[in-house]
């Protein structure tokens, strides 16, 4: 049985969105101008979210591109 085609527009749509989500959270903490954090569960709160979105989009990437991905890395013609 073979694999239903996949919108690789909206795939990559997906990936952008999920690492903006991603480097927002991160830029939170990195604009904190305290010299240690006022709230230590919302950094980790900031932190864990990032984690959810990065794994997400590489989830997402490998289920679009892992043929693909998987020929240009035994084939050594990555950039």
């Amino acid at each position: 049985m073979g694999h239903a085609p996949i919108d690789l527009q909206a795939t990559t749509r997906d990936i952008k969105n999920r690492c903006a989500r991603a480097s927002g959270n991160l830029e939170q903490i990195a604009q904190t101008k305290e010299p240690i954090f006022p709230d230590p569960r919302q950094i980790m709160l900031e932190l864990v979210l990032a984690q959810h979105e990065v794994e997400a989009a590489i989830s997402i990437m490998k289920r679009a591109w892992w043929p693909v991905i998987t020929v240009v890395v035994a084939l050594g013609l990555s950039a």
